[in-house]
């Protein structure tokens, strides 16, 4: 069986309440549910704070029961009891979540608390890098009706082209196990459509999930090269693929999982250049393969970083995959190949400090060895030395080989050197680092938004192979605005940036206004 690290058994022992050795006097009687509103009782005492709370719909009792891992007449398990709170905060839609137990007359009673986050948001904003602009409209509402439904209606508009999108999700609509999820996308230079259907794990103890879904697009790519601001070539691209999997856990406890699984896609890929679409074939192929999963869980539970003083749960499991699909000639491609896929990740520490590490590589190999592939290696690290305090420090870094066109390293005006506008870095090497120390100012000002300033510096850079290192660093200042009465932990940004010249931008101050880290937290360069 797979047992806890140390680390693990420790997590557990910190945030578990503390009992007795087990025995039937350890046998759960009773689990108590208390629902909280966006403002509990106690603090909605303003016409403001009564009125949101009578606008709220707050989440059904249903929600949190089919979160549930124990029932009444099984034995107290710590692991189980946090694994609960856990899948509970990964819904979606609480902005705290609380387990105590405690002993009555009748025997022990489990009691879980969630308190509500507002669900409803009227989005009006943009990001921005100096003169780059990208605003953003929309509604979207992740908690409908007290269900947990996810349903969206957001209009962008990039540089590059304007999007309208249209979302629905809902991970347990059908007899509370499968669930469904749904997007179209109507571009100025195209449309994604997307619907999947799933048996996802909702347990490290579950042993059997499964998926299906379908992607289709009709679209531009545009490519940029060097740091310039315009395209330099255009391609019209249709996509559409099939693809299912099935997994099954071979072991599986709330200590981790040995799982296996077999896959297989049906997709078309084709190019040509925009100017040329009348020459876009229809190419139809095939992949089938298997993969293997191996975890030794391990979390903490911690505060105070992307959402202030909010909880997150954050994962510092020790895991390694594996797949290798199959790509032979009878299913469509040139010649035949395998795709082999590996991955590991790790994470160590304590709530106030931890580290956490990744590394991916995948590719195509034929008789001719090497024909297309990726390797990603990222580490994150997060420091509080102090409850109003907090260091971040991230590093990535990339490589590909003859990625698709569209599928390159793409830095700038979001993830990447912050200072810098949307395509200021693109290529197949790409690398970046960040650092940044944060001050809360203020918890809950006016009872809604956590204050906070910063000072941060960023690093990095992508370009092609064969080609001179493009790369750009900036410093500054900002603000940190964290929602505390929304179900999001997302910060909002207001950078003054100080951008250090580089080849293909002026050096100087910019305002930069962003949502959430400059950085991917699962170590990925190309999302």
């Amino acid at each position: 069986m797979i047992r806890y690290s140390a680390l693990a058994a420790a997590c557990v022992a910190l945030w578990a309440p503390p009992l007795p050795a087990q025995g039937a006097s350890d046998t759960i009687r009773a689990i108590e549910i208390r629902r909280h509103n966006i403002f509990a009782p106690d603090e909605a005492t303003s016409f403001l704070t009564r009125l949101a709370n009578k606008l709220h719909v707050v989440t059904n009792a249903g929600v949190v029961r089919r979160e549930l891992l124990i029932q009444p007449g099984m034995l107290y398990d710590s692991a189980l009891v946090q694994e609960t709170a856990r899948n509970l905060r990964r819904v979606g839609v609480f902005r705290r979540v609380v387990v105590d137990s405690f002993r009555t007359d009748s025997g022990l009673v489990v009691r879980y608390t969630t308190s509500d986050g507002w669900s409803t948001k009227v989005i009006a904003g943009f990001r921005s890098t100096g003169s780059t602009i990208v605003p953003t409209l929309g509604i979207v509402d992740n908690n409908f009706l007290g269900t947990a439904t996810f349903l969206g209606l957001v209009f962008r508009k990039t540089p590059d082209r304007s999007m309208l999108t249209t979302m629905f999700r809902q991970p347990r609509l059908f007899p509370g196990r499968v669930g469904i999820n749904l997007q179209y996308e109507d571009r100025t230079d195209g449309l994604l459509a997307f619907a999947g259907l799933s048996k996802p794990f909702f347990a490290l103890s579950d042993r059997v999930s499964w998926g299906l879904a379908t992607d289709a697009r009709r679209m531009r790519i545009l490519r940029f090269f060097d740091g310039e601001e315009d395209a330099r070539d255009s391609l019209q691209r249709r996509y559409a693929i099939g693809y299912g999997s099935a997994s099954l856990a071979l072991a599986a406890s709330p200590e981790g999982y040995t799982r296996i699984g077999l896959s297989g896609q049906v997709r078309r890929d084709d190019y040509a250049a925009e100017s040329r679409s009348d020459t876009l074939g229809r190419t139809i192929t095939g992949a089938v393969g298997g993969f293997f999963q191996w975890r030794r869980a391990a979390f903490l539970v911690s505060t105070g970083l992307q959402g202030f003083a909010r909880e997150e749960d954050i994962d510092v499991s020790t895991g390694v995959g594996a797949s290798l699909n199959l790509t032979p000639e009878s299913f469509g491609y040139d010649e035949f190949g395998v795709v082999p896929y590996v991955s590991f990740r790790t994470g160590f520490g304590r709530a106030n400090r931890f580290v956490q590490l990744f590394a991916t590589a995948s590719g195509r190999f034929t008789a001719d060895g090497l024909d297309s592939g990726s390797v990603h290696l990222a580490g994150n690290a997060f420091l509080r030395p102090g409850k109003r305090h907090l260091a971040m420090l991230h590093a990535s870094h990339g490589w590909q080989e003859k990625p698709a066109p569209g599928a390159e390293f793409d830095l700038g005006l979001g993830i990447g050197p912050r200072a810098f506008r949307q395509h200021a870095f693109t290529g197949d090497r790409a690398f970046l680092g960040s650092a940044e120390y944060r001050f809360t100012v203020a918890d809950e000002l006016l009872r809604l938004t956590a204050l906070g300033i910063a000072g941060y510096v960023d690093y990095g850079g992508a370009w092609y192979h064969g080609s001179p290192r493009r790369t750009g660093w900036d410093f500054g200042v900002g603000l940190r605005f964290g929602p505390t009465r929304t179900n999001s932990v997302r910060n909002t940004r207001v950078d003054l940036a100080y951008r250090v010249k580089n080849d293909a931008q002026p050096g100087g101050w910019v305002v930069v206004f962003g949502t959430g880290l400059t950085f991917s937290t699962i170590g990925r360069l190309d999302f």
